[in-house]
């Protein structure tokens, strides 16, 4: 066979398969590691901003794939190592998946750090199904503290959320520098909730640090807002009673005024080094309801507590006399009521008495009302006539008891004065008639 002929034939096949294998090649490519592209080789680019931070933090993917195509479907995972071992890496958590069109060679992502511990952790990228492809980011977590109440009281407490800590660890607390005793532990990717209880702080923004046994030179810091709050005792006051106002949170040393419904009703207490005061004022008196006590210091700091007053009526009364009584004959008698003493919390009962001569009590006669009462008893200037009688007693925060009727009607007199003056008029006009009568006929008679 013709040596020249040989050679291209064999050209030709080399050619020939060179044709065939290049799209295949272009469809497979090998792994970044095989075509020497780790490391930012083969024109590869990565970015990640910003590559630290607590949890939480949003962070963008940035790749520059030069000649290595990105199409194709992809995962994004999140892990503590960089290899993330296969897919048995405990700390290994799917983030996202998505799909790039063909030849694709560049892309962008946001996303979001998810919890983890403190320090060095690695986003994954992975063409689905070819882990040696995976492209690493870095990330360092650093420790953050959050807060669940944009203020916080001082005696109440503070929900705070920690991430990013050593994993099972203990978590040391400090207020503006001051250690504060509160066992809390982090889970085992740095995690904790914890209650902290506030001290008694001054109003203003103050300083939450949060730090690990286990960390070193590392501490999450919150900002705190402190805002006052008071608290009045017993919690249903009553009128008249002696009630303490205690105020939480204020500005250190100053003069507090305290208002009741908008009235002032102490002289001003002042605040100890710390803000708190404790005051102790009477209760006005007042309609039952909710009222309204405000305290405010001379740094513009307002607390305010809304605050009910006792609404339990005082018991009912039980009438005693007049029952089926009579009062004298003739014209108006005097009329004297007695009942039994309601009780109330609050001690003081007034009473109310209505005499009327109808069950309805309308409409009421003048001067048979008598209100304001102190005593079980009193006495009324009734005319002659048929009456019901009912009294009703009210506490000083205007609570009132249901009315006690008397079941039985009495009676005053039973001919009114008028009555009598009119039957005695007619009869000194009938008289003065027969007597003018009388004197005529005699006249007659004798002339």
């Amino acid at each position: 066979m013709d040596y020249k002929f040989c050679v291209k034939i064999f050209i030709y096949l080399c050619g020939f398969f060179a044709l065939f294998l290049a799209p295949l090649a272009a469809l497979a490519p090998l792994p970044v590691e095989g075509q020497g592209c780790a490391g930012g080789k083969c024109g590869i680019t990565t970015t990640l901003t910003p590559n630290s931070g607590p949890t939480g933090t949003a962070v963008t993917i940035l790749i520059e794939s030069g000649t290595y195509p990105l199409d194709g479907n992809y995962e994004i995972w999140f892990s503590k190592s960089p290899t993330m071992q296969g897919n048995s890496d405990p700390t290994a958590i799917k983030l996202a998946t998505g799909w790039n069109e063909r030849l694709k060679q560049s892309m962008s992502l946001s996303l979001s750090v998810p919890p983890a511990c403190a320090g060095t952790n690695y986003f994954h990228y992975i063409k689905a199904g070819r882990a040696t492809q995976m492209i690493n980011f870095s990330f360092t977590v650093t420790p953050g503290l959050v807060c669940k109440e944009d203020k916080v009281k001082p005696r109440s407490t503070a929900d705070l959320t920690g991430t990013g800590f050593s994993p099972s660890d203990t978590i040391l607390f400090y207020v503006d520098g001051d250690p504060l005793d509160l066992p809390v532990q982090s889970d085992a990717i740095g995690s904790f909730t914890a209650a902290l209880p506030v001290p008694d702080l001054m109003a203003g923004t103050h300083v939450i640090k949060a730090t690990g046994k286990k960390l070193y030179n590392q501490e999450a810091t919150l900002r705190i807002k402190v805002v006052p709050y008071i608290v009045i005792e017993p919690a249903i006051p009553l009128v008249g009673k002696t009630a303490t106002v205690s105020g939480y949170g204020f500005a250190p040393s100053s003069e507090v005024s305290i208002k009741y419904d908008q009235a002032v009703v102490t002289s001003s207490p002042s605040s100890d080094k710390t803000g708190r005061f404790v005051y102790n004022f009477t209760v006005p008196e007042t309609t039952a309801g909710t009222h309204t006590l405000v305290a405010t210091d001379k740094s513009g700091n307002v607390a305010q507590w809304e605050l009910p007053v006792e609404n339990n009526p005082p018991s009912t009364p039980a009438v005693i006399s007049p029952t089926t009584d009579r009062f004298g004959v003739f014209g108006g008698q005097p009329v004297t009521f007695t009942w039994m003493a309601a009780k109330d919390d609050s001690g003081i009962v007034l009473y109310t008495v209505e005499v009327a001569d109808n069950l309805n009590f309308f409409p009421l006669m003048a001067g048979m009302r008598r209100s304001g009462l102190t005593e079980p008893t009193v006495t009324m200037n009734i005319e002659p006539g048929t009456y019901y009688w009912r009294v009703q007693a009210v506490d000083p925060s205007g609570n009132k008891s249901k009315w006690a009727l008397s079941p039985y009607a009495f009676q005053v007199g039973l001919i009114s004065l008028w009555a009598i003056a009119g039957v005695s008029l007619v009869l000194i006009i009938i008289f003065i008639f027969l007597l003018r009568a009388f004197i005529q006929r005699i006249r007659g008679y004798y002339y």
